[in-house]
C-alpha cells in the first residue's frame, strides 16, 4: 500500500485556525509554477525571523520524527514540508501540544519548491519512507533524481547531511546505484547501508512496515566541504 493509499484513509481533525495561522504555509503549485518569487525563500530568516540552524523534512506526514527532533533540539530550526493536508493537521496538533517555537510546515509540492532553496541554508535533510511508486508510468514523481542531488547539494551547507529511509528493497537499491555515482556526497558509515533506524520518535511509516516485519533500509550521506 503506499503512503497516498495510507492517508487517504486517515482522519484528522483541523487544528485551531490560530495554530494552522502559526505553523502553516500553503504553497500553491499553480503559483509555485508560475512565480515561485511571491513565496519566502526555505531559510531561518524567512520562515522564523533568526539565523539558527536549519533542518528539512521532505514528506513529513504526521512530523513524529521531526517533532521530537525540534523538541530536542530548541537551538535547531525545523520545517515539514508535505503535500497532503490530512497529515499536517496532526503535525500541527503536535507542535502545538509542545508549544514548539522552532518548527513549521509548509504544504504543497516539494519539486516545485527547487526555486526556494537557499544555497549553503541547510543543516540536514530527511526524505524517510518517500512513496516508492514502482509503476512504470508513475516513476517520473519518485523524489530522487539527479536534479535532486544537484538542488540538495546546492542548498546543503558544508558537511550538510542527507538522511534517505525507506522499507522497499528494489525501490532502495535504485535509488543507493543513482546515489553511489555522486562524488559530492560521501557516506556517513563504512557500511554500503544501514538496516535499522532508531529514531527519537519513529514516524507513522516507519511504525506501520516494521509491523509487517519490514526493515527499515537506510544510507546517510554528507556534503563534501
Amino acid at each position: 500500500m503506499s503512503r497516498r493509499s495510507l492517508m487517504r484513509g486517515a482522519r484528522f481533525q483541523p487544528p485551531d485556525p490560530r495554530a494552522i495561522e502559526r505553523y502553516l504555509r500553503f504553497f500553491s503549485s499553480k503559483e509555485l509554477f508560475w512565480n515561485p518569487a511571491m513565496f519566502p525563500p526555505i531559510d531561518s530568516p524567512h520562515l522564523f525571523s533568526d539565523h539558527l540552524p536549519l533542518q528539512l523534512e521532505i514528506g513529513c506526514g504526521t512530523a513524529d520524527f521531526l517533532c521530537a527532533l525540534a523538541l530536542e533540539n530548541p537551538g535547531t530550526n525545523f520545517v515539514g514540508v508535505d503535500v497532503s493536508s490530512k497529515p499536517l493537521f496532526k503535525a500541527i496538533r503536535t507542535a502545538e501540544a509542545h508549544a514548539l517555537p522552532n518548527i513549521k510546515f509548509i504544504k504543497g509540492d516539494f519539486k516545485r519548491m527547487y526555486p526556494l532553496l537557499t544555497a549553503d541554508a541547510l543543516q540536514a535533510v530527511y526524505l524517510h519512507f518517500p512513496d516508492p511508486h514502482m509503476r512504470q508510468r508513475f516513476r517520473k514523481r519518485r523524489v530522487v533524481s539527479p536534479g535532486f542531488l544537484d538542488e540538495i547539494n546546492r542548498a546543503l551547507a558544508p558537511g550538510g547531511r542527507l538522511s534517505i529511509t525507506t522499507d522497499h528493497h528494489e525501490f532502495f537499491m535504485e535509488m543507493l546505484a543513482l546515489i553511489e555515482q555522486d562524488v559530492r556526497f560521501a557516506k556517513t558509515h563504512a557500511e554500503r547501508y544501514l538496516i535499522g533506524f532508531e529514531a527519537p520518535a519513529k514516524s507513522q511509516f516507519q511504525r506501520i512496515w516494521e509491523r509487517h516485519g519490514l526493515p527499515t533500509l537506510r544510507v546517510e550521506l554528507q556534503k563534501a566541504h
